[in-house]
C-alpha cells in the first residue's frame, strides 16, 4: 500500500466520521411534518461528503480512482433509509459522471451497488423483525465483507489486464481496512440508536412513575433500610388516615398489625440479604382511627453495588373485599351444613379475581385436600374433567355467563386425584352482575351421580343387548306362553311378535326330538331351575334347525312371579361345518377311507378295548407293488383312479366291523378285529392279494400290480400303536424282499435285523466322518497281450468290531441314507490321487475304474463339476479314470444324466457298463450313449467252461459290442480254461481270481509296477 493511498484513506476516514455527526444532528427518527425535507437534506449532505471523498481519492491508473464512498453509501442505505440513500447516490453519480475517465461507469456501478446492498440488508433485517440497534460486530463484519465482493467484481468490466492489476491493488485495503472501518462506523451508529431507545424508555418510566405516584389509586411509599418512610403518595395517606408529614415521622413497623409483623419482617430481611429481590403478601395495618385496614403490598428495592439503598412498596386497599369474604365464609359454613346432609358440595367462583372456592365436601368428592383445591383453583378443576366432556362443560358455562341460559347445568366425567373416574352433576347460577350486565360471581352445587349413571348404563346395555343381540331371547310365563321376544328370535325362527306373543311354545317343537327328550328337559328344569344343550326347533316356514339352548328361571319371590328366560342361537351351519372339518381331518379325500390320524385313534381305542377284554386283533400293513411305474407311465390321474379302486377292493375283502385306512401314498392298513385264528387272518390276506392281482381298468389301459403285506398280532407283537406299526412295516418290507405279491408275519429276527441295520448306519456315518475306508485294486488284463493295463478300484471297510464289512452289506445302506455321496466323492479323489502318484513314480498311466451309484448321478449337485476341477488340479488326464455304471441308470436316464455322460466323454473319462446282461439290456441305450466298455457279469463267465449256453451268450455279447465299437471286459474269470475260451471269442479284457484278488495299493505296486511280470497264459 503506497503512501498516497494511505493518506487518501486517512482523509476518507475523517469524512466518514462526519456521517455519524449528520446521523446525530438531523432529526430523521422523530415524526415531523418536515420529515421528508429532513431526509432530502440528509441525502444532500451525504452526497456532498461523497464528492469530498472523490476529491481526495487514490488514483490506481489514469481515469480509475477509488475512495471510501462505498462505505459511506452502503451505511447510508442501512441506517438512513431510502430517501437519503437515493439522493446521495444521485449526487455522487452525477459528480462521478462529471469526472469521467476510464473508470467512470465502474465508479457509478460501485455507487449504485453499495446503496442497493445497504438498503437490501436494512429491509432484510426489518423482515426478520431485528432492530438495527441490536446489530452485532460479527454481523457488521459480515455485511462489510459482503458489500466489497460486488464492488471488486465490477472491475471485470475493465479490460482484463487492467482489471487484474486493479483488483490486486485493491485486495488488501478492500478486505482489511474497508471492512474494519465499515464495521466500526456501523457499530457507532447502532450504539447511537440504542442510546436513544434507552433514553425514551427512561423518560417513559419516569413519566409513568410520577403519574402513578401522584394521582394513582395505588398507595406508594419509598422507605430507607431502617424502615422509616422517606416519601409517600396521597393514596397511601388516604389508606392509613395520616397526613404525609405524620407518616414521614414514623416507621412502617409502627402501623403494622402485630400478628402480621413477623411474617412481613421475615420477607423483608431476606430481601435485604439478597436472597430475594422482592415479595408480595397480604397484611393488616392499624388505621389512625384504630380500625384494621387490609392491604395487599408489593415490595421491591433499589441496590447499588449489592447494597440496598431504598425500599419501594405499593399498597392496594382490600379491606372491603376481605370483610365481604368473611361474611361470605360465614354464609358458606351455614350452607355447608345444609348441603352435607344432602350429599352435595357447593362452590363459588369470583370471576374478576378468578378464584374458585369449594367446601370440604367437594374436596372429599374430588379425592384431594382443601389446600390443594385452594391452590389449584379453577385450572385444577378443569384439568380433572374428562377431555371428551370438557368442551361441553365450557360451552354450557359460557352460555350461562353470557345470559343465554337461566341456569348452568351439565353432567360430566371427572378423574379424581386418587385415580378413580366418577360422574358429577353440576347446577349453578350467576348471583351478581355489574352495571354492564357482566357476571361477577357464580355459585352452585354439585353431586356425585356415578351410581345413578352406572344403573342407567346397565339398563341401556341390557336393553341394547336384548334388542341387538344375535342370540334369540324369549321370556315365557309359568304357563308356557311367550311374553316377549327380541328381533333375533324373529330373524332365526321367522315368527313375528304378532304371530307368537301370548301363544304357547309348542309350535317350536321339532319332530327330531322325542317326547322322552322333552320330559327329560322338564324334569331337569324342575330340579335345577335351568337347562342347556343342543335341541332341534321348528321354524315358521317348517324348516328344522339345531340350536344351542339355555333356559333359566327368573323369579321375584316378593311378587310371586316366575318367568323362564330362553336364549338360543342357530348352530346348524356350525354343526355342518364341524362335520365337514371332522370329515376332512379324519378321512382321505381321494379314497374316502380313514386317514392316518383317524387310524391311529382307532388303533389306540382297539388296543384299550382288547386289553380290557383280553382279546386279540391283527394289523395288516399293505404297500402296492409297481404303483410308481403305473403313476409314471399313465399319469397321476390314472394313479389316483387306481388308488380309489384299490380302496373299494380292500373294503370288499373285510367285514363291516373291520377297519381299513390309507396312511398316504400307496400304503394302506387294515385292522381285523377279534382275530383269534391265524387262518382267518391268512385267508383275508390271501383274498386281498388275489383281488389286487386282478387287472385294473384305467381308461383304455389295463394295469397290473400286486401287494406286499406285513402282519402283526396284538398283543403278541407289541402293546402300543408305535410298536405294532413299526413291526408291521418291517414285515411288509420282508415280504417285498422275498419277491413281492405275498404276506409275511413279523418275527423277532426282523427286529434284530432292524436294530443291526440301525447300528450299521451309525457306524457307517462315523466311518464317513473319520475316512475309515480303503481302496483295494484288482487288475484288469488285456487278453491279447496278457498284460495288466487297467485296474478296478474296490472299496473296503474294516470295522473295529465287525471286522471287514462286505460292500454288498453297507453300500445299499449308504444309498438309502445318502451317505453314498460322500463315500463316492472320497473314492474318486482317492483314485485320482493314486493315478497321480503312479504317474510321478513310475511314469505310466494306469486307468482306474470306479463304480458310481445312480443316486450319485441324481443328487451329487456341485460335486460333478468339482470332480472335473480335481482332475485338472492334480494334472491327471481324464483317460486315467473309468466310471462304471449299471444298466438301471440308462433305463431312467434323463437330460441331466445324458449331459453328465457327454461331459465325461469330453474330458476323456471313459464309461463302462457293469453287470451287462443281468438287467434291462437294450441296444437302443448302447447306441444312444457313448459307452466305452461292456462288463460281462460273472454269472455268465464262471460256468463258461461247462455250460454251452453261457458260451453262446458271451460270444453274442462280444460280437454285438465289437460291432458297436465297444470293448468287452469279462468278470469272474477263475481258471485258465475260462480265460482261453474268452480269448478265443475275441474278448478284450478279463479280471478275476485267476489273475488276482483285490489287493492294497502297496501290494499292487510290488506285484505289477516294480517289475514287469508276464501273467500265466
Amino acid at each position: 500500500m503506497t503512501q498516497g493511498i494511505l493518506l487518501a484513506l486517512v482523509q476518507n476516514a475523517a469524512l466518514l466520521l462526519v456521517l455519524a455527526i449528520v446521523y446525530e444532528a438531523i432529526p430523521l427518527r422523530k415524526p415531523s411534518r418536515y420529515s421528508l425535507i429532513w431526509r432530502v437534506l440528509a441525502g444532500v449532505i451525504i452526497g456532498g461528503l461523497a464528492i469530498a471523498m472523490m476529491l481526495t481519492p487514490w488514483n490506481i491508473q489514469p481515469g480509475i480512482i477509488y475512495d471510501a464512498r462505498s462505505i459511506l453509501l452502503c451505511m447510508t442505505g442501512l441506517f438512513f433509509g431510502v430517501v437519503p440513500a437515493v439522493v446521495a447516490s444521485i449526487i455522487a453519480s452525477l459528480y462521478r459522471l462529471y469526472l469521467g475517465g476510464m473508470g467512470m461507469w465502474l465508479g457509478m456501478s460501485v455507487i449504485c451497488s453499495s446503496v442497493l446492498f445497504g438498503l437490501g440488508w436494512r429491509y432484510w433485517r426489518r423482515w426478520r423483525q431485528a432492530p438495527l440497534q441490536d446489530i452485532s460486530i460479527a454481523e457488521m463484519l459480515l455485511f462489510s465483507f459482503a458489500v466489497q465482493v460486488p464492488i471488486m467484481l465490477w472491475n471485470l468490466i475493465l479490460p482484463l489486464d487492467i482489471a487484474i492489476d486493479v483488483m490486486l491493488d485493491l485486495a488488501v485495503p478492500f478486505f482489511t481496512v474497508f471492512p474494519l472501518a465499515n464495521a466500526g462506523l456501523g457499530y457507532v451508529l447502532a450504539q447511537r440508536l440504542q442510546h436513544e431507545q434507552d433514553q425514551r424508555i427512561k423518560l417513559q418510566d419516569e413519566f409513568l412513575f410520577r403519574s402513578q405516584f401522584d394521582s394513582g389509586n395505588i398507595g406508594i411509599s419509598i422507605a430507607s433500610t431502617d424502615m422509616h418512610w422517606l416519601k409517600v403518595n396521597p393514596s397511601l395517606c388516604k389508606i392509613l388516615g395520616y397526613c404525609e408529614e405524620e407518616l414521614l415521622q414514623m416507621a412502617w413497623t409502627e402501623l403494622t398489625h402485630p400478628d402480621d409483623l413477623d411474617s412481613d419482617l421475615q420477607y423483608y430481611h431476606k430481601m435485604l440479604s439478597g436472597t430475594i429481590e422482592g415479595y408480595e403478601l397480604e397484611k393488616r395495618f392499624i388505621h389512625k382511627n384504630g380500625e384494621v385496614v387490609y392491604c395487599k403490598i408489593t415490595v421491591s428495592c433499589k441496590r447499588e453495588r449489592g447494597t440496598v439503598q431504598l425500599v419501594i412498596a405499593g399498597y392496594i386497599n382490600i379491606t372491603a373485599a376481605k370483610l365481604a369474604e368473611q361474611q361470605l365464609k360465614s354464609s358458606y359454613e351455614q350452607l355447608e351444613l345444609v348441603l352435607a346432609s344432602s350429599g352435595q358440595g357447593y362452590w363459588v367462583w369470583d370471576l374478576p379475581k378468578d378464584e374458585l372456592t369449594l367446601d370440604a365436601r367437594s374436596a372429599k368428592m374430588l379425592g384431594c385436600t382443601e389446600q390443594a383445591l385452594a391452590e389449584g383453583g379453577r385450572q385444577l378443576w378443569y384439568s380433572a374433567i374428562d377431555r371428551q366432556d370438557l368442551p361441553h362443560v365450557l360451552t354450557a358455562l359460557e352460555q350461562h355467563i353470557a345470559g343465554e341460559t337461566v341456569n348452568f347445568h351439565c353432567e360430566y366425567r371427572f378423574h379424581r386425584f386418587d385415580g378413580q373416574q366418577r360422574w358429577f352433576r353440576v347446577n349453578g347460577k350467576v348471583i351478581e352482575r355489574n352495571e354492564q350486565g357482566g357476571a361477577i360471581k357464580l355459585c352452585g352445587v354439585h353431586e356425585d351421580i356415578t351410581e345413578q349413571k352406572q344403573r342407567e348404563v346397565s339398563l341401556k346395555l341390557a336393553a341394547s343387548v336384548y334388542k341387538n343381540s344375535t342370540e334369540a331371547m324369549a321370556v315365557i310365563n309359568d304357563k308356557g306362553r311367550i311374553i316377549t321376544i327380541n328381533p333375533a328370535f324373529s330373524q332365526i325362527t321367522g315368527y313375528r311378535e304378532t304371530d307368537i306373543l301370548g301363544h304357547s311354545i309348542r309350535p317350536l317343537r321339532s319332530s327330531q326330538q322325542t317326547a322322552e327328550d322333552y320330559r327329560h328337559i322338564r324334569d331337569e328344569l324342575k330340579r335345577e331351575k335351568c337347562w342347556q344343550g343342543e335341541l332341534w326347533l321348528k321354524c315358521h316356514d317348517a324348516r328344522e334347525i339345531i340350536v344351542w339352548l339355555s333356559i333359566n328361571l327368573l323369579a321375584d319371590e316378593e311378587a310371586k312371579l316366575h318367568r323362564w328366560v330362553m336364549l338360543f342361537s342357530d348352530i346348524t351351519e356350525k354343526k355342518n361345518t364341524e362335520q365337514v372339518i371332522w370329515q376332512q381331518a379324519n378321512y382321505d379325500p381321494l379314497t374316502g377311507l380313514p386317514n392316518r390320524r383317524m387310524f391311529i385313534e382307532q388303533l389306540n381305542q382297539e388296543i384299550r378295548q382288547a386289553q380290557r377284554r383280553h382279546a386279540k386283533f391283527a394289523l395288516l400293513f399293505l404297500d402296492l407293488d409297481f404303483f410308481k411305474e403305473v403313476n409314471d407311465t399313465l399319469g397321476h390321474d390314472m394313479g389316483d383312479r387306481l388308488l380309489r379302486d384299490t380302496a373299494v377292493r380292500l373294503r370288499s375283502c373285510v367285514r363291516e366291523t373291520d377297519f381299513v385306512a390309507r396312511l398316504g401314498g400307496d400304503e394302506f392298513t387294515l385292522l381285523l378285529l377279534n382275530a383269534q385264528s391265524s387262518k382267518d387272518v391268512e385267508r383275508v390276506a390271501q383274498q386281498i392279494l388275489q383281488r389286487l392281482a386282478e387287472p385294473f381298468q384305467l381308461g383304455e389301459e389295463n394295469a397290473y400290480i400286486s401287494g406286499s403285506i406285513g402282519i402283526t398280532m396284538f398283543p403278541d407283537d407289541g402293546h402300543s400303536e408305535e410298536l405294532l406299526l413299526k413291526h408291521a412295516d418291517q414285515a411288509m418290507y420282508a415280504a417285498k424282499a422275498q419277491g413281492r405279491n405275498r404276506f409275511n408275519y413279523f418275527t423277532s429276527s426282523m427286529q434284530e435285523q432292524a436294530k443291526y441295520r440301525m447300528k450299521l448306519i451309525q457306524d457307517l456315518r462315523q466311518a464317513v466322518q473319520a475316512d475309515s475306508f480303503e481302496l483295494y485294486y484288482q487288475p484288469i488284463v488285456n487278453l491279447a497281450t496278457n498284460q495288466v493295463e487297467k485296474v478296478e478300484g474296490l472299496l473296503r471297510w474294516s470295522h473295529d468290531e465287525r471286522g471287514t464289512v462286505s460292500p454288498a452289506e453297507f453300500i445299499p445302506v449308504a444309498e438309502d441314507t445318502g451317505m453314498i455321496l460322500d463315500i463316492g466323492d472320497w473314492v474318486f479323489r482317492q483314485a485320482v490321487d493314486q493315478c497321480a502318484q503312479w504317474q510321478q513314480h513310475y511314469q505310466l498311466e494306469m486307468q482306474i475304474s470306479i463304480n458310481k451309484s445312480p443316486i450319485q448321478f441324481r443328487d451329487e449337485g456341485a460335486r460333478f463339476e468339482q470332480w472335473i476341477d480335481y482332475l485338472k488340479q492334480k494334472s491327471v488326464t481324464g483317460s486315467c479314470i473309468c466310471i462304471e455304471i449299471t444298466e438301471g441308470l440308462l433305463l431312467e436316464a434323463n437330460e441331466t444324466i445324458s449331459s453328465k455322460l457327454l461331459t465325461y466323454r469330453d474330458v476323456g473319462i471313459q464309461v463302462s457298463l457293469d453287470d451287462f446282461g443281468t438287467g434291462y439290456s437294450s441296444l437302443a441305450y448302447l447306441k444312444r450313449f457313448d459307452i466305452d466298455y461292456l462288463k460281462i457279469d460273472r454269472s455268465f463267465t464262471n460256468q463258461i467252461d461247462v455250460d454251452e449256453n453261457n458260451v453262446t451268450l458271451c460270444e453274442a455279447i462280444i460280437v454285438m459290442a465289437h460291432k458297436l465299437g465297444i470293448k468287452v471286459i469279462a468278470e469272474g474269470v477263475e481258471n485258465a480254461e475260462q480265460a482261453a475260451i474268452l480269448k478265443q471269442m475275441g474278448c478284450d479284457y478279463a479280471q478275476g481270481y485267476f489273475y488276482s484278488r483285490a489287493v492294497t495299493a502297496s501290494e499292487f505296486e510290488l506285484q505289477y509296477l516294480h517289475r514287469q511280470i508276464r501273467l500265466p497264459s
